[in-house]
């Protein structure tokens, strides 16, 4: 056994109980850690005294209350020496870039879960870790990027801006002094311009073209 291997303090926020268990468990087995604790949700943690001793935490981003996006933004803030890496079902690029944006040092799917033990080892060496499936959005997004944008007119922008926000095309329409049938045909048109088919790839979509 090596005395001197590092030990850690590692914590999961995950509000399905049978994952919890499984990554407790796989945790737990890890020559690395010195603890493992557990919550179901964002609150639950907050409220834990005990939780600003975590070193390394995993974090679901679809729990009830706060988001795994907006906890990892308040942890940066609050406890700026945690390490959180997000592991979880959902792979948009808009949720990949914000958990980064908001301190994230890891993104792992928890069908891509793997070997726990190299990435607490990597975290905990100061690197960052993204599981191949994110590695490839991640580089697909960035080749996007050098790519030419939509050519959408004022207007389009204009109707745009206003979907994102989540208006109906009925008060989009209202809003612009524009009757419903006209305000659809330019929703149709920035649809069929963006590769979208509807209002959660719209508004990813948009972001990562900077569009809003």
């Amino acid at each position: 056994m090596d005395m001197n291997l590092e030990k850690w303090n590692l914590g999961v926020i995950e509000n399905d109980e049978l994952f919890r268990e499984e990554v407790i468990r796989r945790l737990g087995d890890l020559p690395a850690a010195r603890s493992v604790r557990a919550w179901p949700s964002a609150e639950q943690f907050l409220r834990d005294p005990s939780h600003k001793g975590i070193e390394i935490l995993f974090l679901d981003i679809m729990l009830s209350g706060i988001t795994g996006i907006e906890l990892v933004r308040i942890l940066s803030e609050k406890v700026p020496e945690m390490r959180v890496v997000m592991l979880t079902n959902m792979n948009s690029d808009v949720m990949i870039f914000d958990s980064i944006k908001n301190g994230a040092l890891g993104y792992i799917l928890k069908s891509e879960i793997g070997n726990l033990e190299e990435t607490v080892d990597v975290i905990g060496r100061g690197g960052a870790t993204i599981t191949p499936t994110i590695a490839l959005r991640v580089f697909s997004t960035f080749r996007r990027v050098a790519e030419p944008g939509p050519d959408l007119t004022d207007r389009e922008k204009q109707v745009l801006g206003l979907m994102v926000k989540g208006k109906s095309i009925h008060s989009v329409a209202t809003f612009l002094g524009l009757s419903d049938h006209t305000v659809h045909g330019y929703v149709k048109s920035i649809y069929k311009k963006l590769n979208v088919h509807n209002r959660a790839e719209l508004a990813a979509r948009a972001q990562e073209l900077s569009l809003t």
